[in-house]
């Protein structure tokens, strides 16, 4: 009996496997499957023949040929059922229909004036079942919940408050929205999607740091396995260590040398002789009122604290790809100063939109649907 255990728990090991790569690559052939995987032809076959006939996946046309007969395609089966993403705003929602094969179905926005957790928890419930109930008439259902909290959410507790007929208990709202939906869900920042998004769109399998510079620095890892390393907060690294310190008492961090109020103190200081009216003392006023030596002095000044903070994560996990955004980004042309600075990395702007963002937190649902 254990003999046979073995044996199903091998054999759904490996359709994960290839759901996960007919995810990230498909559509796909069995022979490039086979290579993909390591598993025979055979093996290839008898694991496309069950998915096929649970209809998770599907033959999805003629492949090109590298010679011989040409391939028959598969890919995920859009037809099979849904993800359905929320962007969480403090007074609206957005949602996008995606299928299996993260092409967008559908698109809806909800309004709404009173704003807490447990309201939130309601609208998305109500609204996920008003959704399947339209598939259920086609023989379709939604299979997972994506949710991207929106930065401004940041400071709150995102503790929903389910209620049963038994008790009521605290729970993370993706805990809560999954046992009343009976649905894997994800909940993830939108730092994290953002640069989930870029990995996607460059389809790239290099590290990768997204690295937002506004009013702080914030940035996100990924891996190249597609996982998001939580345990780098960028923001927090010491660049100079005689230079001024942040609230959380670090000397010199890129907090205290590339932000927004970093950059208004510093030109301050510069042009202390010139400065009347506090009201020119925003970021965006700097070209306006400001001598083009203190605009080069700043500019110089964040590309060097930015080279210092890149080298670093080079060496440290191995990054090759950057991606930049934010106001300090764009204003002071860093992605240009930057790459021209330094050859053996690949530094981009990031113009990743709500739809890629939503398309990032669905293909972590399917993932999640998967495993």
């Amino acid at each position: 009996m254990r003999h046979k255990s073995n044996l199903k728990e091998l054999k759904d090991k490996n359709k994960k496997r290839m759901l996960k790569i007919l995810i990230n690559n498909g559509p796909l052939s069995r022979t490039e499957l086979s290579q993909y995987t390591g598993l025979s032809m055979t093996a290839i076959s008898d694991l496309a023949e069950e998915l096929i006939n649970e209809k998770i996946i599907k033959e999805s046309g003629i492949g090109p040929s590298n010679g011989g007969r040409r391939p028959i395609m598969l890919e995920l089966n859009s037809d099979n059922g849904y993800i359905v993403t929320f962007k969480i705003y403090r007074n609206n929602l957005s949602c996008i229909l995606f299928d299996f094969n993260l092409n967008k179905r559908d698109e809806r926005e909800i309004k709404f004036n009173y704003y807490d957790l447990p309201f939130l928890q309601k609208i998305i419930v109500n609204f996920v079942n008003d959704i399947e109930f339209n598939l259920n008439k086609e023989n379709k259902k939604i299979y997972g919940l994506g949710i991207c909290l929106n930065d401004d959410l940041k400071e709150l507790n995102f503790r929903g408050v389910l209620s049963t007929s038994i008790s009521s208990d605290y729970m993370t709202l993706s805990q809560a929205l999954s046992y009343e939906l009976d649905i894997p869900v994800v909940v993830e920042n939108e730092i994290d999607l953002k640069s989930m998004a870029e990995y996607l769109t460059f389809g790239t399998n290099e590290n990768l740091a997204y690295i937002d510079l506004n009013d702080e620095v914030r940035s996100s890892v990924i891996l190249r396995d597609g996982r998001v390393n939580n345990d780098i907060n960028i923001g927090h690294m010491i660049i100079d260590r005689n230079g001024p310190e942040c609230p959380e008492g670090h000397k010199g961090c890129l907090n205290t040398l590339v932000t927004v109020k970093a950059l208004i103190r510093k030109i301050v200081a510069l042009e202390r002789n010139h400065i009347n009216d506090k009201e020119f003392l925003s970021i965006n006023s700097v070209y306006k009122f400001f001598e083009n030596d203190t605009i080069n002095k700043i500019t110089n000044d964040v590309i060097d604290a930015l080279k210092v903070a890149i080298l670093n994560l080079k060496n440290l996990l191995n990054i090759k790809l950057f991606v930049f955004d934010g106001k300090i980004s764009k204003m002071f042309n860093v992605v240009d100063n930057l790459q021209k600075s330094l050859n053996d990395v690949i530094i981009k702007q990031s113009f990743v939109n709500d739809e890629d963002i939503l398309k990032a937190a669905a293909k972590l649902t399917l993932n999640k649907i998967i495993y």
